[in-house]
């Protein structure tokens, strides 16, 4: 029984810091022709993990044309900026990286000082933000909108509420974008009815940490915010022209191991096909 524990142990402690690279091709005819091909990969919920390197690696070996993370970098619990600022700095040669905060970032006290050092490493910071990316004569836009829970740390904070400001703050960004094809960068997986009301392209979020523990055949078992048995816990879903990319994520928070879903990073490389 003892020699069974420490292999169940021992099988938990090697699933939980093996990076697992998942790639997902997005096809749509409203791509523009120049971004046939591009990478995008997505880095979501470190919460502080520290791979040492390995996840660096696995990045550079990708070749990503951008870098998007979508929230909870840090962890409000056990705040470590450094382990998050460096591993930014870490990569921030390799591709643009474009960010939006989650709902640990929104709730540290740390939120401040990890803003600061990210616009010192030339991250681009997606709250409330829209861009353009440009290749030749063609761009695509790219917006982010923060988590939900900043309304909590501003005052006037209704959870009943969170799709009203989710798709409020959706409608202000879509006034300036003058671009046919968008992506959305969201921490919150359980807003794609408002993703797919504002009619955006594809989304890329997080959050849900692939279930924390995974069933086969089944899916995730717990999310927060999407409760037992979620529905949006990993790859992509699509409904009405809108797809959304959920990230499995990178580290642990309140939970602290992975059962059957090793930590992810997500190349979607586009197609016009």
């Amino acid at each position: 029984m003892l020699l069974l524990i420490m292999c169940i142990l021992a099988f938990l402690i090697w699933h939980n810091n093996t990076i697992v690279v998942s790639h997902i091709t997005y096809s749509s005819p409203k791509l523009p022709e120049s971004f046939e091909g591009y990478r995008i990969l997505q880095v979501s919920d470190l919460h502080n993990k520290d791979f040492h390197g390995r996840l660096t690696n696995k990045i550079k070996e990708a070749k990503p044309d951008i870098i998007v993370i979508t929230g909870d970098l840090i962890d409000h619990r056990k705040t470590k900026l450094a382990v998050a600022v460096d591993f930014v700095a870490d990569i921030k040669d390799i591709a643009p990286i474009y960010y939006v905060t989650g709902n640990h970032e929104q709730a540290s006290d740390e939120r401040g000082p990890l803003m600061a050092a990210l616009e010192v490493l030339g991250v681009h910071i997606m709250d409330n933000e829209y861009r353009e990316i440009s290749l030749g004569d063609e761009k695509i836009g790219i917006m982010g909108i923060p988590d939900p829970s900043i309304q909590q740390r501003l005052g006037g904070y209704d959870w009943m509420d969170q799709h009203g400001y989710v798709h409020s703050w959706l409608l202000e960004l879509l006034k300036d974008v003058e671009t046919d094809f968008n992506i959305l960068l969201s921490h919150r997986p359980e807003k794609f009815d408002s993703y797919r009301a504002a009619e955006i392209d594809l989304v890329f979020s997080g959050h849900a940490h692939g279930g924390q523990i995974r069933i086969p055949f089944i899916g995730g078992v717990i999310a927060p915010h999407q409760g037992l048995f979620p529905k949006y816990t990993s790859g992509m879903h699509t409904d009405a022209g809108t797809s959304m990319v959920v990230s499995r994520g990178l580290g642990n928070s309140l939970f602290p191991l992975r059962v059957l879903n090793p930590p992810e990073v997500v190349v979607v490389t586009l197609s016009k096909a």
